[in-house]
């Protein structure tokens, strides 16, 4: 039987005028979801002052508002409630890229063999251990990343960019590449190239956000899908696809949570208190 799949997003007001070619990427997946859905909250912490105007989106994508802010987690949070039963895998991404059309359907194929894993394209680094303590790795393999630096075909084909943008007088953007060369266990996904999960993945207490974890939702989400017995697969391979996004600026502008602080936070310390937390409360990433 085929996997059923939907995919999820969401978006603060600021990037709504060029959530477009987002989800034109997301539309264009060779393999084909039951739906796209476009979760708005109607109120933003963030964004007080937000008029309610919704952005433009493509035939195909649905728009759902939902009441309650759950910061970026709001992707994938309410998918979770909705389709709690239906057998659906949900893939959730970011705002700010534009994604590789054969995304969905290696992750689906992928689901065949890891029925019971969060399949992701970006991992977190391994977490800090407790004070005093030495990790121990419970999932294993992990995987094996290829360092730019020592990758030929890619440090050639910038070099080419470089070149080219300095003869046209043009911008240029980094070339897509092949991250990692062995597949394997990390501590969290990342959900910015993608994410794929099922409903069942995750407790009750994942609705439950506290403030101080509110704007680090790739630990809290990783997190509570760990302690149910769901880790994050990171895919790769020396024959794998290349599967990584091209990001848009908004990627690196002011609205992205990496450069913005959060009840007096930034995003290494929100990082970190919500590791502890997790660390302390369910004794997972020891």
């Amino acid at each position: 039987m085929a996997e059923k799949y939907i995919i999820t997003l969401s978006s603060i007001p600021p990037r709504f005028h060029q959530i477009g070619p987002v989800l034109e990427s997301l539309l264009a997946q060779t393999a084909k979801p039951e739906k796209i859905i476009l979760y708005l909250s109607r109120h933003y912490g963030r964004y007080p002052d937000w008029d309610g105007a919704l952005p433009e989106v493509p035939d195909g994508v649905e728009i759902r508002l939902v009441d309650e802010d759950y910061g970026p987690a709001t992707k994938v949070i309410p998918a979770l409630k909705q389709f709690a039963t239906g057998g659906y895998n949900i893939l959730f991404l970011d705002d700010d890229q534009i994604y590789p059309r054969n995304l969905a359907r290696y992750m689906l194929k992928i689901r065949k063999r890891r029925p019971n894993d969060c399949l992701a394209v970006s991992r977190m680094l391994d977490y800090d251990p407790l004070p005093g303590t030495t990790r121990q790795f419970q999932h294993t393999p992990r995987p094996v990343r290829r360092w730019r630096k020592t990758h030929l075909g890619y440090q050639l084909h910038l070099l080419w960019l470089e070149t080219l943008g300095r003869i046209t007088g043009k911008t240029y953007q980094e070339p897509p590449r092949r991250v990692y060369l062995r597949s394997g266990y990390a501590d969290g996904f990342e959900g910015f190239r993608g994410v794929m999960v099922r409903p069942e993945f995750f407790p009750p207490e994942v609705f439950n956000i506290p403030d101080f974890a509110r704007a680090v939702d790739d630990i809290w989400l990783s997190g509570h899908a760990l302690r149910m017995g769901h880790p994050a697969w990171i895919m790769g391979g020396v024959f794998a696809p290349c599967l990584e996004s091209k990001q848009l600026p908004a990627h690196e502008d002011e609205t992205a949570l990496h450069h913005n602080e959060f009840h007096g936070r930034d995003r290494k310390t929100s990082n970190h208190e919500v590791v502890r937390y997790f660390q302390e409360t369910y004794g997972i990433w020891l």
